[in-house]
């Protein structure tokens, strides 16, 4: 089991060992539902929300899971169920079925068109797209030759079995094909999150680079391990790139937040902590208030940084909003690109060995920082506003990430020295305005809504 930080009264209904064969008899919904109410009415953060009466009914579970979800639409985005916990388990530790790349959809045009194009954001390593080839940059807008559209593209980019037609976007917002035709096929991939590292010498300063796409404690090692290798090539700054990274272990962003602050911050308030009132109560008069927070912990990598430049997007969610609003208490934060997704809550794993193989994952705890100077209605604005990939719209170079070159970084040596690395992009292409829709009517991927920070070390 888990090592959970949470209320013990409510311990054992965490991730429990499956015993019993799944029930397919008819009160086996009427079963789930009872577990399902009783579970969320102690623990969900909005317990007092809930409108459900009782848990005495027999409709489908899903349907009933989300009658207890509050303003599922605008508050509690984030609550949900599943009947396959293995798949889930795995998903928190970063193992699935990937064909190894990561998209931004985007509308081809600006008018009624259904038409979306997709351009990759990263490649994972040794991955199926890896080896086919595939790049940061890259455009495509059809799969197994189907034009991709609002309809049929989260159909299609998880196929297993995939033939991506890659093109060039035209001015005029038309695509060109390429002859280039590249054949992926998914695999069970074990994510490693430490996508990209560098350090660069520009204008006397050594800059860091760190591209973090999940935070996943069993990674915890290697992450201490890029420190290491930071603090032993002296630098001076770091650039922490979390525009892919959709949250993960809120254990693994305090240890990161520890690495990364002033030293004479080390033992101060990162976080703290709320349950529901219930809960909080409890736990206050336990064990008093200091359970419920959390500090920048002493380590042998720690930086000892002034100031930390943080670049994201809208995917940037949870866990890695924590960093930016965790540490500005303690040291300048810079924050370079586009609004964060505004998540301020953890969830965890809930189980009974009785319901075979259903777990839901409620938000159970809400984040503040030490000085509680959080809007937790909107994410976290930046201070340099940058819109990420629309040097592509306007058929400029896409550089890999951490190449100094590439347009976030580019702005961030800026940010950190004054000067524009010589073979960037013009920096009025940093700022240009949205020419395309982005995320209002087509979304975010699917992948990075079902990423959920657990409150858990392992």
């Amino acid at each position: 089991m888990k090592n959970i930080k949470i209320y013990p009264l409510i311990l054992f209904l965490f991730i429990a060992v499956f015993s019993s064969c799944e029930d397919d008899s008819p009160s086996a919904d009427t079963k789930r539902n009872k577990w399902i109410y009783e579970t969320m009415d102690e623990v969900y953060f909005w317990e007092d929300k809930i409108s459900v009466a009782n848990g005495n009914s027999r409709e489908n579970s899903f349907d009933f899971f989300d009658k207890l979800i509050y303003q599922k639409a605008v508050i509690d985005r984030w609550s949900f169920i599943t009947d396959d916990h293995a798949a889930l388990e795995d998903l928190l530790a970063g193992i699935y079925k990937s064909t190894g790349y990561n998209i931004r959809p985007y509308y081809r045009d600006q008018d009624n068109s259904n038409d979306v194009v997709c351009i990759v954001e990263y490649v994972e390593q040794g991955s199926p797209a890896d080896l086919a080839g595939l790049k940061r940059g890259d455009v495509f807008h059809k799969i197994n030759g189907q034009v991709l559209n609002d309809k049929n593209i989260f159909d299609l980019v998880y196929l297993e079995k995939q033939e991506l037609t890659l093109g060039v976007i035209n001015q005029d917002r038309t695509v060109s094909e390429l002859s280039t035709k590249l054949d992926v096929t998914a695999i069970e991939l074990q994510t490693n999150p430490i996508l990209k590292t560098n350090v660069v010498e520009y204008e006397g300063k050594k800059i860091a680079y760190l591209a973090f796409t999940s935070f996943i404690a069993k990674y915890d090692n290697e992450l201490k391990g890029v420190f290491e290798n930071f603090e032993s090539q002296g630098v001076d700054e770091l650039v922490l790139d979390l525009r892919y990274n959709s949250g993960g272990s809120v254990n693994t962003a305090i240890l990161l937040c520890s690495m990364i602050a002033p030293a004479s911050q080390i033992g101060d308030v990162l976080l703290k902590g709320r349950y529901n009132e219930a809960i909080t109560d409890a736990v206050i008069e336990k064990y008093g208030e200091e359970f419920l927070i959390d500090r920048l912990i002493e380590n042998e990598f720690n930086l000892d940084l002034s100031q930390l430049v943080v670049l994201t997007t809208h995917k940037t969610a949870s866990a890695s909003e924590m960093i930016i609003y965790g540490l500005k208490p303690h040291m300048d934060v810079i924050q370079i690109g586009e609004q964060t997704h505004g998540k301020y809550y953890a969830s965890n794993t809930f189980t009974d060995k009785q319901i075979y193989n259903w777990a839901i994952q409620p938000i159970i705890f809400r984040t503040e920082n030490k000085d509680n100077s959080i809007n937790y209605n909107e994410g976290l604005n930046p201070d340099i506003p940058v819109k990420d990939l629309v040097l592509v719209f306007n058929q400029q170079p896409v550089y890999e990430l951490g190449n100094p070159n590439e347009e976030f970084f580019a702005l961030a040596i800026e940010k950190l020295t004054g000067n524009i690395p010589h073979g960037a992009s013009l920096k009025s292409s940093f700022i240009s305005a949205e020419p395309v829709h982005i995320g209002t009517r087509l979304g975010h991927p699917l992948k990075y809504d079902m990423q959920y920070d657990v409150k858990n070390s392992q």
